[in-house]
């Protein structure tokens, strides 16, 4: 900002691409010279895919830098000390619970070192995934499906297990309502000791959650959308490592076939449901596992 206006803007699009730093100077131009920036995540100060935005802010000719939350990485913390010893004026510190909230995939693979993990699931009203075992089931509406098209395009990797590939060989691509693919595509992960998957998609031969997460937090993946059948789904829960439940309840009754869950003991977990919402006629839940 310049004067009170908005000079430039960015955003950050993925690994490997420029940072939001470099975006709004970039469209900002000369209105970067004694201009202000206002950043969520403290300015990286290290050159790893992508060159260190505190040099390029430096170059800018910027005079204050204010940030939301200070970077928690080893790498590239410190920017703002760099700024402030090039004689920027910075403040940074604000409304940091809500740029870890807008971060919240990449900030938990930080913190924690293991992806996000959202598992999704579509039900009957009386608790049903599929009309039988091994049957390929559709149950949710078109708006829904959209839904969760729009949800895969915003998650770094998508996985099943071999069971679920093998009855219904999904694609797991994320696409438009006219059905030509989005923009951004997951990776797409099958689990399990057989391999079963075409080449196009990423094989774990493993049937331990934390091993796979592992290897996928090794290549950057900040948030993994599980839709695999029950079997997967309760190797995570009984786990630990789900962090959030999206719930699709369609309201038709199947009568018979499997749950979303498949334990071989009772599993009393807790969800805490942050939204509420319908989409058609489907109602969807979201929630924390805790």
């Amino acid at each position: 900002m310049k004067d009170g206006i908005v000079v430039g803007t960015g955003v950050h699009r993925g690994a490997g691409t420029a940072h939001a730093e470099v975006e709004a100077l970039a469209t900002a131009g000369a209105g970067t010279h004694e201009a202000d920036l206002y950043v969520s995540l403290e300015p990286c100060s290290h050159f790893g895919r992508t060159p260190a935005c505190t040099q390029l802010i430096i170059d800018a000719g910027i005079a204050r830098v204010f940030y939301a939350q200070d970077d928690p990485t080893s790498e590239a913390g410190g920017g703002a000390g760099v700024l402030r010893n090039a004689g920027l004026e910075v403040v940074g510190g604000f409304d940091s619970a809500l740029s870890f909230a807008l971060n919240r995939e990449w900030n938990h693979r930080i913190v924690t070192g293991m992806p996000f993990v959202t598992w999704k699931f579509a039900q009957s009203l009386d608790g049903r995934v599929a009309a039988a075992i091994g049957q390929r089931t559709k149950i949710s509406g078109i708006q829904s499906r959209g839904f969760v098209h729009e949800l895969r395009a915003r998650v770094g990797a998508i996985m099943v297990g071999t069971q679920t590939f093998l009855v219904d060989s999904p694609s797991l691509v994320a696409r438009e309502v006219d059905g030509s693919l989005k923009t951004n595509q997951p990776l797409r992960v099958v689990m399990g000791m057989r391999n079963v998957a075409p080449k196009e998609f990423l094989h774990l031969a493993t049937r331990d959650p934390e091993v796979a997460l592992a290897d996928l937090a090794k290549r950057g993946v900040n948030h993994l959308l599980l839709e695999g059948g029950p079997t997967l789904a309760a190797a995570f829960v009984e786990s630990g490592w789900i962090n959030e439940v999206i719930s699709i309840t369609a309201p038709v009754t199947l009568g018979a076939g499997p749950r979303a869950l498949a334990t071989n003991s009772p599993l009393l977990g807790r969800v805490k449901i942050t939204s509420t919402f319908a989409l058609g006629d489907d109602l969807i839940q979201i929630g924390e596992l805790g």
